[in-house]
């Protein structure tokens, strides 16, 4: 019995060095599609970032000179994001969640976010069930119709970032169904289904309506 404990233990451990193998393989891929669109980036050009947190993406992605479009919900990391950004006239800062529908919510906060405000702002979200949020503090925000916001800009989005922890899935099911979309060139967006276990279908179903679509070319293994 030990020896076939010991060889199912082995076969796990394989099978787990191999999915992370593979999940960083994607993400390496990701970071260099991302970078080869960020160097395609030209002044007159539009980039936007959802969910800019405290401006790392954002600021690489003003760098360029092309003009940047940045949501950002969390009070705490719009203060920092804004300090980042301060003086850039190709910059535009938002302070509201982007999402499928405008509105006002309540944005959950780490539980440990008191503790260390500058690194948990980076989790807080608008969905419900999202491991390690339980007992963490709310803030209502501002929510943004991203398609509506699309519409009344009128203008072509070269590059589009999305981290906004979870939103994306009903944010993207809108925005694929409206022809808005074919404005956009790349999309990168990170997935929340390990974290928000209910969005494993429809992040599923969604991969499969993207890939019969020309445009947006959307590459889902960002970060």
């Amino acid at each position: 019995m030990g020896l076939i404990l010991e060889r199912v233990r082995m076969e796990l451990g394989h099978l787990a060095r191999k999915a992370t193998g593979e999940k960083t393989r994607r993400r390496g891929a990701a970071i260099e599609a991302f970078e080869a669109a960020r160097a395609d980036l030209r002044p007159g050009d539009l980039a936007i970032d959802l969910g800019a947190n405290i401006g790392l993406i954002t600021e690489t992605l003003a760098e360029t000179g092309a003009d940047v479009i940045a949501f950002e919900p969390d009070p705490h990391a719009f203060e920092l994001l804004s300090a980042r950004l301060a003086g850039r006239a190709n910059v535009t800062l938002i302070q509201a969640a982007a999402a499928a529908q405008a509105g006002t919510l309540p944005l959950m906060r780490h539980r440990d976010f008191a503790n260390d405000p500058d690194r948990r702002t980076v989790s807080s979200t608008l969905v419900q069930g999202k491991r390690r949020m339980e007992g963490g503090e709310t803030v209502e925000v501002e929510v943004k119709d991203f398609v509506a916001y699309l519409h009344a800009l009128n203008r072509p989005v070269k590059l589009l970032k999305i981290d906004i922890e979870g939103s994306e899935v009903a944010l993207l099911e809108r925005l694929l169904g409206d022809p808005v979309a074919a404005r956009i060139g790349h999309v990168f967006v990170e997935t929340h289904e390990r974290a928000v276990i209910s969005l494993a279908a429809r992040t599923r179903a969604l991969k499969r309506r993207a890939a019969r679509m020309d445009r947006p070319v959307i590459n889902w293994d960002w970060r």
